[in-house]
């Protein structure tokens, strides 16, 4: 099994591209706790996602983000909870509710409480000039044995010209917090730089784990007044905040407020159609791989998924692809069929695209219909994995290139196909020396053949030569995909060009699926 950040596992929702775990605040506090005695020599963060992090991160366009590095931060967050009712909000509309909103500003003194129980210290960083000292004091006092491990409250630059030094800046802060030997790092610093901050200077964090509180500070020493109880639990503290500042805030809000609108439609309309395909009762499915073994003992396996792809489908998919051990299998996932994926299960493509990236290139996706990536896309999961076509076929050829003309082959085999790819240069004595030609004779001769040419750096005239009989024998049996327009070429000076059967890449990739090959 791998050991991936996105675990099957892992209880979360998909909100926009951004998985939120679905645990209460106690759960929250208690995997912080269990992080800080572990000590496992990374810092692991935790972020409390609301709707300003939300359209920092992606924008309003369904095209690209609007902060590429913050995105990636959030979505490789070790945790992320609902800092706010929107976004447990969103999670109804996947249809997986969140169990409940937990926001920086009620974390810090649980954590507070818990750490001085379990003999934990704290690092405040951020904050106006003195608020985090203040901070720090008001909770020692508000927990009696709480240990404070240090405060700070540099001005660190994320942007703009300070940038130049801001490596030089962040060595003395580091050498700072981790000489105080913390257990928690509170980062206050507002979003997006809490989040940048921590980001660049991960790997030399030595605190176990670390949380981005935004404004909490200024909270905890009455600076800014949090809303009356019954306002928190109707959800419109953020009205209370208003009042709080109001120059700063109503656009604020405004802004996000109307972003989230034009990003959550197309996920009301989305569901809207998912109610109505999955609202029967549906036979239960289970994933049916098929199976190609290659003769340089390496394997190739497809699933074809179904056309209505169910949540508890998907998940068993992520879990069967995490405990796969076997690194000589190119895995691929056949989505030419699908015409939904229930919204309630798509938080799988987060284990998928970590499980894809550490594969380097063994797990790969096809098929996606135009329709599908639009699906995806309003739910920002769509960028998560690598999902050409053109890719995947590349690492059926190419999966022992090491860059010498020499010809190399790649062969797999099914039960009425055979897939050969061959890469380099493409003569006569190195068809003769991998007896290429031989050994397609015996599988035209009861079996079709798909012989795949877009490695082929050149095709000789000698090796046209040497495959005569083979084209000859193979008619109706023999097709040739990935030809260049070179090879493609070189076949008609040969005149050879009527006598071929060539294919295009979307049939290749419906025979690799099982379906039919037309000439």
């Amino acid at each position: 099994m791998t050991t991936t950040l996105h675990a099957p596992l892992r209880d979360c929702v998909n909100s926009l591209g951004i998985p939120v775990d679905n645990l209460s605040l106690d759960q929250v506090v208690d995997r912080m706790m269990d992080w800080a005695r572990c000590k496992e020599g990374r810092a692991r963060l935790v972020s409390t996602l609301n709707v300003d992090f939300l359209v920092n991160a992606l924008g309003v366009g369904s095209g690209r983000a609007r902060h590429p590095e913050l995105l990636n931060v959030l979505r490789n967050s070790d945790l992320v909870t609902a800092d706010g009712f929107p976004i447990v909000w969103l999670s109804r509309i996947m249809g997986k509710p969140l169990k409940e909103r937990v926001c920086g500003s009620d974390l810090v003194p649980a954590l507070a409480e818990r750490a001085a129980q379990d003999g934990l210290s704290l690092f405040l960083l951020g904050g106006g000039e003195g608020v985090a000292a203040r901070a720090a004091d008001c909770l020692q006092q508000r927990y009696p044995g709480l240990a404070i491990a240090g405060t700070s409250a540099p001005y660190i630059h994320t942007a703009g010209p300070g940038l130049k030094d801001s490596a030089h800046n962040d060595q003395q802060l580091l050498a700072q917090i981790n000489s105080s030997g913390a257990d928690i790092l509170l980062v206050g610093l507002g979003n997006p730089k809490q989040e940048l901050w921590f980001n660049r200077n991960r790997r030399h964090l030595r605190v176990p784990v670390a949380i981005g509180v935004g404004g909490t500070f200024e909270f905890i020493t009455g600076g800014v007044s949090r809303a009356p109880g019954w306002m928190q639990r109707m959800n419109i503290e953020w009205l209370y905040r208003i009042t709080q500042d109001p120059v700063r805030l109503w656009r604020r809000y405004a802004e996000g407020l109307v972003k989230l609108a034009l990003l959550s439609t197309p996920l009301l309309y989305a569901r809207f159609r998912q109610q109505l395909v999955f609202a029967m009762p549906a036979k239960r499915q289970q994933p049916v791989w098929r199976w190609l073994w290659s003769s340089r003992q390496e394997s190739l396996r497809v699933l074809p998924l179904p056309r209505y792809v169910s949540a508890e489908y998907l998940h068993v998919v992520a879990k069967e692809l995490d405990v796969d051990d076997s690194a000589a299998a190119l895995s691929i996932l056949d989505f030419s069929a699908v015409r939904c994926v229930e919204m309630a299960g798509q938080e799988a493509f987060f284990t998928l695209a970590e499980l894809q990236r550490m594969s380097e290139g063994s797990l790969q996706f096809i098929g996606m219909t135009p329709q599908l990536r639009r699906q995806l896309a309003s739910c920002r999961v769509l960028d998560l994995v690598n999902d050409g076509d053109e890719s995947t076929l590349g690492s059926l050829g190419a999966r022992r290139a090491d860059g010498s003309e020499e010809l190399l082959c790649s062969s797999y085999a099914l039960d009425d196909t055979t897939l050969v790819f061959l890469r380099g240069l493409m003569d006569a004595d190195g068809l003769a020396k991998m007896g290429v030609v031989e050994s397609l004779l015996s599988v035209v001769a009861r079996n079709r053949c798909l012989l795949d040419l877009r490695g082929v750096n050149l095709l000789e005239s000698s090796a046209i030569g040497a495959l005569m009989p083979l084209l000859e024998a193979g008619e109706g049996n023999l097709f040739i995909s990935g030809a260049s327009a070179n090879t493609r070429q070189m076949f008609k000076v040969a005149g050879l060009g009527k006598m071929l059967a060539f294919v295009d890449d979307s049939e290749l990739l419906a025979a690799i699926a099982g379906e039919p090959c037309d000439a």
